[in-house]
């Protein structure tokens, strides 16, 4: 999925739907793409899981454990394919976000867990394609699988201390 500086997730929930078909499409042993294209499905989800966390106190819950899961998965990404496609991750929703709907909250959680299956197995995959497993796989299929959890309730996480500066690619 390649993508321009200026483009914006409109429909985060589009969005992911668009990122798990790419991914399930993609020949694991392409680790680069593979990367690329989980992280533009976790800006997606990180947009996702901020409107829904505005929307009821059980979601805003499993996004505060879910945003130092999101930031480490960005900070490995980052650090192992040099973040090529322009979307930055969301440090907070746009001030003229519109509320979403209870249901639309609970639909954009179903397809961050959604997105995030398809990211472990193409991921775990890829690792297994390779010679020795990649530090660049390796934390990659953990935390996806961690950011799951945290949305259905069954990591509770830990809060996120940004360092300061934040990372450019934390907006």
């Amino acid at each position: 999925m390649t993508v321009t500086v200026d483009r914006h997730v409109e429909d985060p929930c589009a969005w992911l739907g668009a990122v798990a078909h790419e991914l399930a499409g993609l020949h694991p042993a392409d680790t680069r793409a593979v990367l690329l294209t989980v992280w533009d499905g976790l800006v997606g989800a990180r947009l996702a899981g901020l409107h829904a966390a505005a929307v009821s106190p059980r979601w805003c819950a499993r996004q505060r454990h879910a945003e130092a899961v999101e930031f480490d998965l960005a900070a490995q990404l980052a650090r192992n394919c040099t973040v090529g496609t322009g979307l930055a991750i969301p440090a907070r929703l746009p001030g003229a976000a519109v509320a979403w709907p209870g249901e639309r909250a609970d639909a954009a959680v179903a397809a961050i867990v959604s997105c995030c299956g398809t990211a472990e197995a193409v991921l775990r995959r890829a690792g297994e394609l390779t010679p020795v497993w990649e530090d660049s796989l390796l934390g990659p299929v953990a935390l996806t699988r961690r950011l799951a959890d945290c949305w259905t309730g069954r990591h509770p996480g830990r809060p996120l201390r940004l360092p300061v500066p934040p990372p450019s690619w934390w907006r």
